[in-house]
């Protein structure tokens, strides 16, 4: 064990629980690459609905902005290598700066749930679907900005699906929202692996739509349109369609959980995503302009259309896409709402958030986090549940989130050379123009960040005031909160009994280390029935002297080790019943009680203990006990 680890903070309010590096750049990488390829989805049927031919130009400027964002964020992971996000970089300078970063990054998760849930439902065949002809009029190469422009005859009038219809994508986006938003209620279920699996099925049916569409491309006679625009039109026009930057961000917060050298790692998953996303769209849009089916026909499943051919003679290309491309999205729709609560937490414990939204469940969730994380997307689909609306708001929160962060890493003393402050503090600019592109040209873009900064800062108002009203938290508190990150809730739990002494710290935090796991240490004083009310009364955490010893000893421990340690305080004349009262609620993999050397009689009231907690206990949590001799096993009962 190093020197570091050993030495302690001089008080309990500076204890840090390092975080375990087990972050690689595959892993890292499967969740870029779950927000920039999946969003091929949607992309290509917005470029090719506002330019027609020309759509190849547009997806080409935007590849070479996901490679400069791309650049971007490897640096500030190496400026960052802690957590580079706009709220962590921006909280630096100002914590207002701070807040208004992360809002924005809530407005592009909430936008990003609502449209990839809509646009699951297009995959899966719901919404109005127009069938492509071989004979068709010319899309045309010529920029079309107006939703009435892009339909080839005037009968063809655009027509707004109603949201309340079995039929419409926007109906089923809200029900499967919430069905998310309820399974995050019972907690985080192993995001990484759900990104890893997105990455390779996008990469999978990617692959199955170039190799079957692009040997049908006549390259002699391929149309690409002009670049020769109206520049004022071109530019809204690549504004419109500038999507899907928000992985970045979310890759650029794990740089605290990837290995050492962080900036090696984070550099090799961005780029590999970043070229792969460039090249690959290049070549569907290639595909797509070469099929030039019309405009409207295929905005939400244009990847579709691509994999089944013109006259749908590969359907048995066609309906895989079609699913694997829909449950896809609605991964992404997950993630992004996981995002939401993620954002809401960290902001509460930050104390810049009311601190009810710290409030976790039973089974560890911040459950008020959860209903505004599936609530906000929902109450967005009510106002606009069609693609195009939704993707010309979804923009303006990333594009903001990532300007702010650009634009402050271009001062960063730590960027050393000048040609890399130059092109960071360039790209800010390019990025500030974007948004200041999105907020002129779309007014329901501009009113929908601006409720949620006005929402969001009104509550950081009420907050602060509330703060300074309040009594300011116990060293042990601070210490407590301090040491648990939010990634330590997602961890599995054990739960040590601790009957009052850390004579057992050792055994558990060895048994915690080995799982990767929180240690919930409980210390729980039993008290009886006719006095109850009055103990509890005298007794919290905050009036315990020999709590407060336990819980400072334990967090040391703890320290020492890199494991999180989760106080919980309760009186009752019942222990057992405690005790598994809180195994259940921290969702526990095993109870940990201790056992002495001491005499039968003692045994024996301890096997009894014991015989109570598992008759209490979910078949699921197991019993382990620990002996006081270091030469005794511990033993394990199964509940």
């Amino acid at each position: 064990m190093d020197q570091s680890s050993e030495s302690l903070p001089p008080a309990l309010s500076l204890l840090h629980s390092e975080r375990p590096r087990n972050v690689n750049w595959f892993q890292a990488a499967a969740l870029l690459f779950g927000d920039w390829g999946t969003s091929r989805l949607y992309v290509l049927g917005l470029a090719f609905l506002v330019a027609g031919r020309s759509s190849f130009w547009l997806i080409a400027a935007m590849s070479l902005l996901i490679l400069a964002v791309g650049w971007a964020y490897t640096q500030i992971c190496r400026i960052y290598p802690d957590g580079g996000g706009v709220y962590t970089a921006a909280k630096q300078r100002s914590r207002l700066l701070g807040v208004i970063g992360a809002l924005l990054l809530f407005a592009d998760y909430t936008v990003t749930a609502s449209l990839s849930a809509v646009d699951a439902f297009h995959y899966f065949g719901l919404g109005t679907q127009h069938s492509a002809q071989v004979q068709q009029a010319d899309p045309g190469s010529d920029i079309r900005l107006h939703e009435e422009d892009n339909h080839d005859d005037a009968n063809e009038a655009p027509q707004h699906e109603k949201l309340w219809s079995l039929k419409s994508p926007g109906f089923w986006a809200i029900i499967s929202i919430m069905v998310i938003g309820a399974f995050n209620l019972m907690g985080p279920k192993h995001t990484a692996g759900f990104a890893i699996f997105a990455a390779a099925g996008m990469i999978v049916i990617t692959l199955l739509v170039v190799v079957f569409a692009l040997p049908q491309i006549d390259w002699r006679h391929l149309n690409l349109g002009t670049i020769h625009q109206d520049p004022i039109d071109m530019w809204r026009a690549f504004v419109y369609v500038v999507l899907a930057l928000s992985g970045v961000e979310a890759i650029a917060n794990l740089t605290g959980v990837m290995h050492k050298p962080v900036y090696g790692t984070a550099r090799k998953a961005i780029w590999v995503v970043a070229l792969e996303v460039a090249a690959f769209n290049l070549l569907l849009c290639l595909a797509m302009v070469a099929l030039h089916p019309p405009r409207h026909a295929h905005v939400g499943d244009m990847m579709a259309y691509l994999a089944q051919g013109p006259n749908g003679e590969r359907p048995w290309l066609g309906w895989p896409v079609r699913i694997i491309g829909g449950l896809l999205l609605l991964s992404a729709t997950n993630t992004a709402v996981n995002g939401l609560m993620s954002i809401v937490y960290v902001m509460s414990r930050d104390g810049e958030m009311p601190q009810v939204l710290q409030k976790l469940n039973a089974f560890g969730a911040p459950w008020l986090g959860a209903m505004i994380a599936a609530a906000t997307p929902c109450v967005i689909l009510l106002f606009a549940h069609d693609l195009e609306t939704l993707a010309s708001l979804y923009a303006i929160g990333v594009v903001g989130a990532v300007a702010i962060n650009c634009s402050l890493c271009a001062f960063h003393p730590r960027l050393r050379k000048m040609w890399r402050k130059f092109a960071m503090a360039l790209l800010g600019v390019i990025l500030v123009g974007i948004w200041i592109t999105l907020a002129f040209t779309k007014i329901h873009a501009l009113i929908f960040v601006c409720v949620t900064l006005a929402i969001g800062l009104s509550l950081r108002q009420i907050t602060r005031v509330a703060n300074k009203r309040r009594p300011k938290p116990s060293l042990l508190r601070q210490a407590i909160m301090e040491q648990l990150p939010p990634e330590a809730w997602a961890k599995p739990k054990v739960v040590l009994a601790t009957a009052g002494s850390d004579d057992l710290a050792r055994q558990a935090l060895e048994v915690a280390k080995a799982e990767d796991a929180a240690l919930v240490v409980c210390f729980i004083r039993e008290v009886a029935l006719n006095f109850r009310v009055e103990a509890e009364r005298r007794l919290t955490l905050d009036t315990d002297p020999a709590a407060q010893q336990l819980f400072a000893e334990f967090l040391a421990h703890g320290h020492r080790q890199g494991v999180p340690i989760i106080p919980m305080y309760d009186t009752g004349p019942n222990g057992a019943e405690l005790l598994a009262e809180a195994a259940a609620m921290n969702g526990a993999s095993r109870v940990l009680i201790g056992s002495s050397r001491r005499g039968a009689i003692h045994h024996l009231i301890k096997g009894s203990f014991q015989r109570r907690l598992e008759s209490l206990l979910p078949p699921d949590i197991r019993v382990q006990v620990l002996s006081l001799s270091d030469d005794t096993p511990p033993t394990t009962a199964a509940a």
